[in-house]
Formats: structure tokens, C-alpha cells, sequence
């Protein structure tokens, strides 16, 4: 992640930040971490076997498709949060159907941002649990691309990108991985708030230390510590219902959780807001070293993971029994997922991507 080095915080570079949750490493081992999550007897090896490109396409959108220019961003950017002040609701209120939102709301006041009318409830609330529904339900309608698929015959054809088989295999691989990263961005208590830097209650520049410059001091463990935390966890909400729903019970266990977090961030000095000729500028609060954060934060932090990496493992099983349980064993291809392709959100009015 960038970090501002300006005290002037525009809006489009605000919206930018907002797009971040848990910085590279931390995203990479909630994924990596889910993959020991799962049940299904299949599925799990075919996953552990590729952790490395798991992981990779939990970043995705944070680093490659970040890079595409604005037009991108725009449309991608809002997907990986959701700020239920704006609508004067607890995250628990808000209704699962995106679109009765934006009928009842679209034109009332923001009441986060008073005397300020809302314009686009996609783009000011966010779309985080409609983008990470769109994903399990692209790889549970994977089920029609292997339908009628047969295995690769010879090492020619397992190396074949176009044998529809490794088509199949790799998309369903592809939209699980892209999946994890909105998962992972509902268990950060900074992408359930419209405060999502915490300068109303002075405690701004909390979202990167939180969530990057403090998840660097853990050892090469945290990835087993969030696997062990997310065996203790036994909330069966985390794994019921729609994955809406189960989006929506992940974000407000967040939500409450930043209280906590507020409480823990070692502030000296608290942050400030100034207007000067219509600009706001924005002075972050003083704080301690990232180790003393790390030393305050470190179990909430694995929790908020473990919480991530359960419902990432339960999505993926669903997805794939969905799916139909394809076999997986015959899958040998080298193809790796570098540079996906943009996935447009499909739940909000469709923009032409232009390459």
C-alpha cells in the first residue's frame, strides 16, 4: 500500500485507500490459511497443492488490477467495503437485497455527512458482500463447465489451455482465489465503517497500521496461529445462511471490534481535521512504534483472520459441491494466474472495460 505522505487527502486518492485491507501479507495468509480450513476430502489436497497461487489471487485485486487505470478503479474500488453509517443503520439492518438499498435511498441525506445527499449507494456504502457472493457464484456455476469435459488423455493434453477440462478446472481455481480477497477485506474493522481511518475520533492513520505496519512483526507462523485460533472459534453463524448473509454476520463482528481497536492503538497525540479554503486537511494522530501496536493488536488481529479463513473455507466447499464435486486429480497444467483479467462487479449497472 501507498502511504500519504500529504496531509491533503483528496477524495479520489480517499476512495484508493479505502480499497486496501490487510496489505499483501496479510491477505496471502488468510487464504493460505483457509486452505487447512476445508472438509471436502477433494478439494482440500487440490487446494493445499497451490497455495502459492491461492494466495497470489487474493491479492489481485489490491495489486494487479489496481494498476488499470481509473476507469478500473472506479468501478472496483467500492467493492471492497461497507460503510453503514451513511445509511444511518446498524450493519445487522442493512437489507441483503442491493437493489431495495438503492431505491430507498439513493437521493436521502448521508448520515455520516450531513447536509450531503446520497448519490450512489454502490459507490458511498459499498459493495463488499455482493462482490464476494458474485464470486462463489461464478465457481458454483462452474458445474457447466465440466459438464460433458473429459480428462486430459497424455502430458500434451494436460499442458492444453484450451482442453475444456483445464479451462474448467482453472476458472473454478481462479474465482476462489479472487473470492478470498473480499472475504478477507470483511474481517478488517476499518472496511465495516465509513470511518475508515478513524479521524472522527481522532485516531487517524489508524487503517495502515493497523492492518500492514503492524501485521509485518509477525513470524513465520501467523499463518498456523490463525489455522489453530480458527479451530477454537465454533460460531456456527460464521458457516449459516446465504453468503450475503454470512458476509453481513463477518462484517459486524468487525464492526464491533473497533471499539476494541481504538481502545489498543497506542496514540500520544490524536489526530486532527482542519478546513482551510474548502480543503480538508487531515494531520494523522501520533503514535507509538509499530512494535508496541503489534504487542496490542496482535490477538484481535488473528482473530479477525481466523474469522476470514473460516468462512473462506466453508465458501469454497460450498462452491465446490455446488459445482457438482468435479475430479480434480487429472488436473497437471503449469498455467498460473498472473495478471487475471478484470471481472466487472455483475450486480450493479454493467461498464464496458476497455483494455
Amino acid at each position: 500500500m501507498k502511504f500519504f505522505s500529504s496531509l491533503v487527502v483528496l477524495a479520489s486518492l480517499f476512495l484508493s485507500f479505502k480499497a486496501h485491507a490487510w496489505g499483501n501479507r496479510g491477505h496471502h495468509t488468510i487464504c493460505t490459511a483457509a486452505t487447512h480450513l476445508v472438509t471436502d476430502e477433494a478439494l482440500k489436497p487440490f487446494l493445499k497443492f497451490r497455495m502459492h497461487a491461492i494466495g497470489h489471487l487474493c491479492n489481485i485485486p489490491d495489486i494487479y488490477w489496481k494498476a488499470l487505470g481509473p476507469e478500473i478503479s472506479d468501478a472496483g474500488n467500492p467493492t471492497h467495503y461497507i460503510d453503514p453509517e451513511i445509511l444511518g443503520l446498524k450493519i445487522t439492518e442493512i437489507p441483503v437485497d442491493l437493489k431495495a438499498i438503492t431505491t430507498q435511498y439513493t437521493g436521502t441525506e448521508n448520515q455520516f455527512k450531513k447536509q450531503r445527499k446520497i448519490f450512489s449507494i454502490p459507490k458511498e456504502m459499498g459493495t463488499l458482500w455482493w462482490r464476494a457472493d458474485q464470486f462463489f457464484r461464478l465457481a458454483s456455476d462452474s458445474k457447466t463447465a465440466f459438464s460433458g469435459t473429459l480428462n486430459p488423455k497424455n502430458s500434451k493434453e494436460e499442458q492444453d489451455e484450451k482442453l475444456p477440462y483445464n479451462q474448467a478446472v482453472y476458472s473454478m481455481l481462479l474465482y476462489m482465489g479472487l473470492m478470498g480477497h473480499y472475504v478477507g477485506d470483511a474481517s478488517q474493522p476499518f472496511h465495516t465503517t465509513a470511518d475508515s481511518d478513524g479521524y472522527a475520533r481522532g485516531h487517524g492513520g489508524i487503517h495502515s497500521f493497523y492492518e500492514e505496519q503492524v501485521v509485518k512483526h509477525f513470524e513465520a507462523d501467523m499463518e498456523k496461529q490463525i489455522v489453530e485460533r480458527a479451530k477454537t472459534i465454533k460460531d456456527k453463524k460464521l458457516t449459516t445462511g446465504s453468503p450475503i448473509e454470512i458476509m453481513q454476520y463477518l462484517s459486524s463482528l468487525s464492526f464491533k471490534d473497533i471499539d476494541t481497536v481504538i481502545n489498543l492503538d497506542p496514540i500520544v497525540k490524536k489526530s486532527e481535521v482542519k478546513t482551510d479554503k474548502g480543503m480538508e486537511i487531515r494531520t494523522p494522530a501520533t503514535r507509538g512504534t509499530t512494535e508496541a501496536g503489534y504487542a496490542k493488536f496482535k490477538d484481535i488481529i488473528i482473530t479477525n483472520m481466523a474469522r476470514s479463513a473460516i468462512v473462506l473455507s466453508h465458501f469454497w466447499d460450498e462452491a465446490y459441491h455446488n459445482a457438482g464435486s468435479p475430479s480434480l486429480q487429472s488436473y497437471k497444467s503449469y498455467r498460473y494466474p498472473h495478471t487475471p483479467d478484470f471481472i466487472p462487479p455483475d450486480y450493479v449497472e454493467k461498464i464496458d472495460v476497455k483494455k
